[in-house]
């Protein structure tokens, strides 16, 4: 079973949130006391106590950053990224040289770390399983808000063991993170979790949920950017080599299974011509012929011709979806893909009158791939017979 795992880092505690790959719900969850600077030891306990996981995320405690709005000039996120790590000490109060900074493009809002000690937890970590995000708390807490529906409002999230923060969300967007007191976050609401998961873990089940995040939102140290962005398109270029050996395995097999049916029909020909006794026996013979034949169309009927059904997904899906995956139970079928707009695969999907019920099975999510912003999906349909 594909299980990824989000774990929150405070200055005293991992807490650890399991969940399966298609599933938005928690299976488990695990607490632990650490010393950041040995991350390994924890590490070890985690993996001894939760097995083996396919995918990590890693949201990191206000206590660790140093948050400030930067106004910067109108540029890419990279170049963003580029001013803060040139001169950090212009920015914020830190003696590291080194930094790892979260600067998401649609927020003056950015977050910095020292780069050698996150640099130090992902590298414990990916002795376990690969990192695949690593973000301030904040970002997690805004996503367990998202999940929830919630656009805007001001909300308290724990942060270290006698230490609360505060984040505030504008339409969607984060717009101040910072720590605070029992007086001022007597006025802001806790986070709205469900599911099953309590507060102690939601930020840690925010960052599991967060499989996609855009690369600008992490907090990442150069090097640990190229790596991510690296596995990311191995990924995406693993999935579709997968795609299309799988495509060419299923026309292969319809090819082959028709030939079969054939050959089978031709043998009984050859073998039926020499013991014709007369038209009587003909008749019969044929007639078995015919109901066998009818067996074998019908059995070919029974569920629609999976190239009919590709070729209707292949011409209805945006021109810019990648398909990840394709899995068919009968009737069921179920895609998985990356696409620039991912709430127009479902009315693109349902236009085809060969396909019905088509559906969103999880929450997309939005990631960076170079200048481009995509989005996550994963859809159920009906093929109608």
């Amino acid at each position: 079973m594909s299980v990824r795992i989000g774990v929150e880092l405070t200055e005293h505690h991992i807490r650890a949130v399991t969940m399966t790959r298609w599933s938005q719900s928690p299976r488990e969850t695990f607490e632990i006391r650490w010393d950041p600077r040995a991350p390994r030891d924890a590490v070890l306990l985690l993996r001894q106590q939760l097995g083996a996981v396919s995918a990590i995320g890693i949201s990191v405690g206000l206590s660790f950053m140093h948050a400030k709005h930067v106004q910067l000039p109108p540029v890419s996120s990279s170049e963003r990224r580029g001013i803060l790590m040139l001169e950090p000490d212009r920015f914020f109060a830190m003696d590291s040289e080194q930094i790892a900074v979260s600067a998401p493009s649609d927020s003056d809002l950015v977050f910095a770390a020292d780069a050698v000690q996150v640099d130090s937890w992902v590298s414990a970590f990916e002795q376990w399983g690969p990192v695949v995000v690593i973000e301030p708390a904040p970002a997690s807490a805004a996503r367990v808000v998202a999940s929830r529906g919630v656009r805007s409002g001001v909300f308290e999230m724990g942060s270290a063991d006698a230490e609360k923060g505060i984040i505030k969300l504008e339409e969607g967007a984060l717009v101040s993170a910072r720590l605070g007191d029992e007086e001022s976050t007597s006025a802001a609401q806790p986070l709205p979790v469900s599911g099953g998961v309590s507060r102690d873990f939601a930020l840690a089940y925010g960052v599991a949920l967060g499989s996609g995040a855009r690369l600008d939102e992490m907090l990442l140290s150069a090097a640990a950017m190229r790596r991510i962005q690296s596995r990311r398109q191995m990924g995406l270029a693993r999935a579709a080599a997968t795609f299309f050996l799988s495509l060419a395995f299923v026309v292969i097999s319809f090819d082959r299974s028709r030939a079969r049916v054939l050959e089978r029909g031709r043998e009984e020909i050859a073998q039926l011509a020499p013991q014709v006794a007369g038209p009587a026996t003909l008749q019969a013979r044929m007639a078995q012929l015919d109901l066998e034949s009818s067996t074998v169309r019908s059995a070919s009927t029974a569920h629609p011709d999976p190239l009919v059904v590709i070729s209707a997904i292949s011409r209805r899906l945006p021109r810019d979806a990648v398909v990840m995956s394709l899995r068919a139970d009968g009737d069921e079928w179920e895609i998985d893909g990356t696409a620039r707009d991912a709430a127009a695969i479902v009315p693109a999907l349902d236009s085809d009158p060969s396909l019905e019920n088509v559906r969103f099975l999880s929450a997309s999510s939005r990631f960076n791939e170079g200048n481009r912003t995509y989005e996550t999906f994963s859809v159920a349909l009906h093929a109608r017979r």
